[in-house]
């Protein structure tokens, strides 16, 4: 079972936003501002409604501000609000998760005023079982964290305090099966494994070192929870793996094996959705990816005010691509340098 495609009505940037997703790797690239984050986020929120209703729609707002007091939607009485996600079971089309809201007027002296409130509807017995890895490391903040962001107001949505909790599991004993060509790759890239001792996480280095996760290279991290991930079990077949900019501090000669890593991830049911603004993390998908496998390309991009998208399964033949236009204004300059004009 997967996500087939999603609806965004008058949700922050998207008016009336349709997209029909790709059940193995789907890639999101586009401006600052056009909502690839906001959309990775309603993903993911759904997800987790989808599994647990007692959340409570109110779990969109805490995944976008701490404690959830947030206009999400674009407030009209005459519009259609809310986020629909349709699932592939069986062949069979459903709308999984519809979080639907209306607008109250209230009434009093304060007439003018409008609340919004929330309608759930869960297809029963469809869930997805999804994972939101953050642009920003937390892992180094895993100490004590999650339940002291549950006591206090701490500045932290759920997207960043729900990775270390899933991450804090225990590991597995045996490495499982989907895993085990890729968790060689990780090891290699981070030169070691990763421990969780007293609520922190450290990389045992393959010559015996023991570095904290605090003083660890940023790009190393990354890897790092991965591996710990898979190892725990979080990420599992058929599961959902969502990711806000994977290449992000990443030394660039490691872009092909994370890429590598991902599809491997997707031969195994692994749906992945994640957002980039780099051309060469980009661009390996399709230099990596087998006959077999399915990538697909979304790039969101300004119209008259409002989100559009356009996809392809090819990178470099997205027509609004603004990776694309930057490299292509790069090679511009290089070559007007070298003809010395």
């Amino acid at each position: 079972m997967h996500i087939k495609s999603l609806d965004l009505k008058n949700f922050t940037v998207f008016t009336d936003f349709h997209l029909d997703v790709d059940s193995g790797v789907n890639v999101f690239v586009g401006e600052n501002g056009t909502g690839k984050t906001h959309l990775l986020k309603a993903i993911y929120a759904a997800c987790e409604i989808s599994k647990d209703n007692s959340l409570g729609a109110n779990f969109l707002e805490r995944c976008f501000k701490s404690n959830g007091t947030v206009d999400l939607f674009r407030c009209d009485e005459n519009r259609e609000l809310g986020i629909s996600i349709k699932a592939d079971c069986a062949n069979k089309e459903y709308i999984a998760v519809k979080l639907g809201v209306s607008i109250v007027n209230l009434v009093g002296d304060k007439s003018d005023s409008k609340s919004e409130s929330y309608q759930i509807h869960l297809q029963k017995d469809v869930i997805f079982d999804a994972v939101f890895i953050p642009c920003k490391d937390m892992l180094t903040h895993s100490n004590g964290l999650p339940s002291m962001a549950d006591r206090y107001k701490v500045p932290f949505d759920r997207t960043l305090t729900n990775v270390i909790s899933v991450a804090t599991r225990w590991t597995l004993k045996n490495p499982p099966d989907m895993a085990m060509k890729i968790l060689p790759m990780l090891e290699e890239m981070m030169d070691g494994q990763i421990i969780f001792d007293h609520e922190e996480f450290i990389v045992q280095k393959s010559d015996g070192r023991m570095v904290n996760f605090a003083v660890e290279a940023e790009g190393f991290k990354k890897v790092g929870l991965l591996w710990q991930l898979l190892m725990n079990g979080s990420i599992s077949e058929n599961s959902i793996l969502i990711w806000d900019e994977p290449e992000a501090n990443l030394n660039p000669k490691f872009l092909p094996q994370m890429v590598e890593c991902l599809l491997e991830l997707s031969r195994h049911g692994v749906q992945i959705f994640l957002s980039t603004h780099n051309y060469i993390f980009a661009k390996y998908f399709n230099v990596r990816a087998k006959e077999s496998d399915s990538v697909m390309f979304h790039a969101l991009y300004l119209e008259n005010g409002d989100v559009q998208v356009e996809s392809n399964e090819f990178f470099s033949s997205l027509k609004n691509n603004a990776i694309m236009r930057t490299f292509d204004q790069l090679l511009e300059e290089v070559y007007n340098l070298d003809m010395g004009d």
